[in-house]
């Protein structure tokens, strides 16, 4: 099994504990590692520990990660996260803080240490993943806004992974409206049987908007996106909704 080489900046969300992972590099992912994984850790230096979250899927041959943990250890800061068919390690200045053995029940078991604590912690598979969805094409829907008739428009997207994240970019045109295409560009998460969106102009672009949407991943459909926009970021957003669904590649 090729090693997994991730080299990353990892910044840690205070309010939940999420980790995202940045400019990532890979050799493949290891398929001992896809899925969902949980567990604790707990400090050797007193009576602290907590729950952790790892979720491994892959896209195009690139690892998609998502990482909870809320630890002293883990600080904003750039991060190395490598992995193996059998080891898992995270690294900051070339330093192991967490590292863990793979072992054949799909289990993660490991220690780590830095200057604020030590101790261990595992995790264990817990499920399969749902599937990534390529949404990469064309997709054509309406705008409503209160008062006004719908607006018809053309979504055009690519998706990627970059930094661990699954990525989307591409334009939206309004004929009629707009002179030319707006640049767009995302995050996309995957659910059980949804997809969620988040899409926002480029930056120079106007007007500004960001799009948020729920769709749904078997008919790659969108029925209740909510979108906000406004000439200038000093004035007033306007709302609206949106759907969309795929028509073409």
């Amino acid at each position: 099994m090729r090693s997994l080489l991730l080299a990353c900046f990892l910044f840690l969300a205070a309010a939940c504990g999420d980790i995202d992972v940045r400019e990532i590099r890979t050799e493949g992912v290891p398929p001992e590692l896809i899925g969902e994984w949980t567990g604790t850790w707990q400090s050797h230096l007193n009576v602290t520990g907590g729950m952790l979250l790892l979720r491994i899927q892959e896209f195009a041959g690139e690892p998609v990660v998502t990482v909870q943990v809320d630890h002293p250890c883990v600080k904003p800061r750039e991060y190395e996260f490598r992995a193996t068919a059998t080891t898992v390690e995270l690294l900051a200045d070339g330093e192991v803080v967490f590292a863990a053995v793979v072992g054949s029940d799909r289990t993660l078991i490991g220690t780590y240490d830095c200057a604020a604590d030590r101790g261990s912690w595992d995790a264990s598979w817990l499920r399969e993943l749902p599937p990534v969805i390529d949404l990469a094409g064309r997709w054509d829907g309406g705008i409503r806004l209160d008062g006004a008739p719908e607006q018809p428009f053309v979504m055009r997207l690519e998706q990627d992974v970059r930094g661990g994240a699954l990525r989307l970019d591409g334009t939206i045109d309004l004929p009629g409206v707009l002179p030319e295409p707006l640049g767009i560009t995302g995050w996309l998460e995957f659910h059980e049987t949804t997809f969620e969106i988040l899409l926002t102009t480029l930056p120079g672009e106007v007007p500004i908007a960001y799009m948020t949407a729920l769709g749904n991943s078997a008919l790659l459909r969108i029925e209740d996106g909510m979108l906000q926009a406004a000439i200038s970021a000093q004035l007033p957003l306007l709302q609206a909704t949106w759907h969309a669904a795929w028509t073409s590649p």
